[in-house]
């Protein structure tokens, strides 16, 4: 398998391209240019795109791949693929202001909608592509939607938990304090160390 990065330069999300025999698997794509455009360097085919939760700069990339590969499959905790579809919560709608405050002003960033998962679950989902074991664990807290995703049980795309040096945002639209303390937290307490971290922000490292 190869691993390919995309990183958004307004927002500094990660998207992961995970490329096995000319096809892909697409891990939170973050940009409607961005990702599609690394896909066609590479001449990849994307198949599977797994979101890790419904903030716009992990999936504003989804309508653009849907378009350009109608095969596509997009996986999503359920929550996740209700939230897809309003702009107040998938954070499009105030993208703009949330961009100045990061020192990024005078950015247009129009509110969008996004279509729901073609796959959706509530509890632990488990799949097989090309080979390769995908565990999603839904763990609502910094969204009701959030998720991990657990790739041959060696790797985890985190999205917005365990971010390299910083606390988890619970904050922005959808966060829940007392969720993440029920679900989210015990469960990321518990991860054996050894496990490599790929975070939805900053770079890679081991727990």
């Amino acid at each position: 398998m190869e691993l390919a990065l995309w990183t958004d330069p307004l927002a500094e999300s990660n998207c992961y391209l995970l490329g096995e025999a000319g096809a892909c698997a697409v891990i939170d794509p973050n940009d409607p240019k961005g990702p599609a455009e690394r896909l066609e360097e590479l001449g990849w085919t994307p198949e599977l795109v797994l979101l890790t939760h419904e903030h716009c700069d992990h999936m504003a990339g989804v309508p653009a791949l849907r378009a350009r590969w109608p095969e596509v499959k997009v996986v999503a905790a359920a929550a996740c693929s209700a939230n897809l579809q309003n702009p107040r919560i998938n954070m499009s709608a105030m993208m703009e202001v949330y961009l100045t405050f990061r020192g990024k002003p005078g950015v247009t960033y129009p509110p969008f909608a996004c279509g729901a998962a073609d796959i959706t679950y509530t509890k632990p989902y488990e799949t097989a592509w090309r080979g390769h074991r995908i565990r999603c664990v839904p763990l609502p807290g910094h969204t009701p939607g959030s998720a991990v995703l657990f790739w041959d049980e060696t790797t985890l795309f985190s999205g917005d938990y365990l971010l390299p040096g910083e606390e988890t945002v619970l904050r922005l639209p959808g966060g829940s304090k007392e969720d993440y303390e029920k679900f989210a937290r015990p469960f990321l307490d518990a991860l054996p160390r050894g496990l490599t971290i790929r975070p939805g922000h900053g770079a890679g490292y081991t727990l």
